[in-house]
């Protein structure tokens, strides 16, 4: 045999070894599992959602006459009220009177009048009328992120009357904060069932808007300060558990960057007990990370869009993650099991988010593609989580492929300042036909 085609056979051999560690195909291998899944103590299930993402046609539906943002994800509220506890990133200021450039004005109320409400292209200065925090609060949510790149879209008022109306509520949040409130913590801490959860979230950006009043905690240009938050949170010995939820990633991209990757990793080794992302709008791999001292956290890159209008089947398909955390008496609770539901934006006479189990085919095969599939759970059995009670973990977890592989139809590059990635099974088959038809003209020369 030619020694160029034994190099290319060992190359591949490399590649598959790295992508698929313990060399399984099974199911067992596309299944995050934990050590002390079925140790004996105290539990606690959470569901987090991705990206809540009302664009101006999702205002008009929620405005109409008997509307509500609530009936958007009736389909799948189920979930969100059997968890103990339900999490979502809010994205976008919920400032009643506050204009596109953050100035006080008149309200309309429940009114789409393109001036508080809604907006005008190009710009996508988003905010959504305060209604949409109670029917979140009624449909379950316990806590939310207002940490993203919409953040400041009605500049430090909206972040301001944002606040206020979630206090006035009793919605606890977590990333922001009103302007002058330098000593107030930026995490929050929800409590139930006689267990205290704190959650912190930050983001990669606002948008290019400047935070003039530190209103916004920033992940990366304040890592320091986050690690810092989340030691503090760590070390209280009246938190069961820490869950950073960062803004974070490349758009429509299914692959985690280096250094976001390098951040979650940093998290669950400083405490953390799971990582949740949001921002891409589609979904991203899972990992399992054990940190130095032996602890197991669940790294969850992105939930991709829970609602929005944004229209390519990637960005309707999304998760509920759900989680499972367990205690023993007085020590710290782990992540002891972890799924998810596929979801999907159906759009017909309006927006509603459904269980993906086969309405969209093509995007569900690729969800299970992304995701460790063993993983995956249904509406009706959301904390049915796949455990190994009495062995070790079959596999470390991590459904992240190393930069330049190509498997199961996904292309993941390594991610360089800042540049979009670039990973399509379209564009690969593309890219191979133009190459054969590149031969066969030069054949025909």
């Amino acid at each position: 045999m030619p020694s160029s085609v034994l190099r290319r056979a060992g190359r591949w051999l490399l590649l598959l070894a790295c992508a698929l560690p313990l060399g399984a195909q099974s199911a067992a291998a596309r299944t995050i599992v934990f050590r002390d899944a079925c140790r004996p103590g105290d539990r606690l299930t959470i569901a987090a959602v991705g990206d809540l993402l009302f664009h101006k046609q999702l205002l008009a539906q929620a405005f109409q006459r008997r509307g509500s943002f609530a009936r958007m994800w009736a389909p799948v509220a189920s979930v969100l009220k059997r968890a103990d506890l339900a999490y979502g990133n809010l994205e976008g200021p919920a400032a009643d009177g506050v204009s596109a450039f953050g100035r006080p004005v008149r309200d309309p109320g429940r009114r789409l009048d393109m001036r508080v409400y809604g907006y005008m292209l190009p710009t996508l200065s988003f905010n959504y009328h305060p209604s949409v925090l109670d029917d979140l609060k009624a449909s379950g949510f316990k806590v939310i992120s207002t940490a993203n790149n919409h953040a400041l879209d009605r500049g430090a008022l909206g972040v301001d009357r944002t606040v206020d109306n979630l206090r006035r509520r009793g919605l606890a949040f977590t990333g922001t904060r009103r302007r002058g409130e330098h000593e107030s913590p930026w995490s929050t801490v929800t409590q139930t069932k006689g267990w205290r959860i704190a959650w912190l979230a930050c983001t990669y950006s606002t948008n290019g808007l400047p935070d003039r009043h530190r209103q916004v905690l920033f992940c990366h240009r304040q890592k320091d300060e986050v690690l810092a938050e989340l030691a503090r949170l760590r070390a209280d010995p009246r938190i069961d558990a820490v869950i950073v939820t960062p803004h974070w990633g490349i758009e429509n991209s299914h692959s985690p960057t280096l250094k976001d990757r390098a951040l979650a990793r940093e998290l669950v080794d400083a405490g953390a007990a799971a990582v949740i992302g949001t921002h891409p709008h589609v979904v991203q791999p899972w990992e399992r990370h054990v940190a130095p001292d032996g602890r197991e956290g669940l790294i969850v890159y992105s939930t991709g869009n829970f609602i929005s209008n944004q229209r390519q089947p990637m960005q309707r398909a999304g998760i509920i993650a759900t989680l499972e955390l367990a205690r023993r008496p007085g020590g710290k609770a782990e992540v002891t099991g972890a799924g998810f539901v596929p979801t999907f934006v159906a759009i017909g006479s309006g927006h509603r988010v459904v269980e993906n189990s086969g309405v969209a085919p093509h995007q569900l095969r690729q969800t299970l593609r992304i995701l460790p599939d063993g993983n995956r759970v249904s509406l009706a059995t959301p904390f049915a989580f796949a455990k190994t009670c009495g062995k070790t973990p079959l596999v470390a977890g991590s459904r992240v492929l190393p930069p330049g592989l190509v498997l199961a139809g996904l292309k993941v590059r390594p991610h360089a300042q800042g540049r979009k990635l670039r990973r399509s099974s379209i564009g690969a088959k593309r890219a191979k036909m133009k190459r054969k038809r590149k031969v066969r003209w030069r054949r025909g020369r």
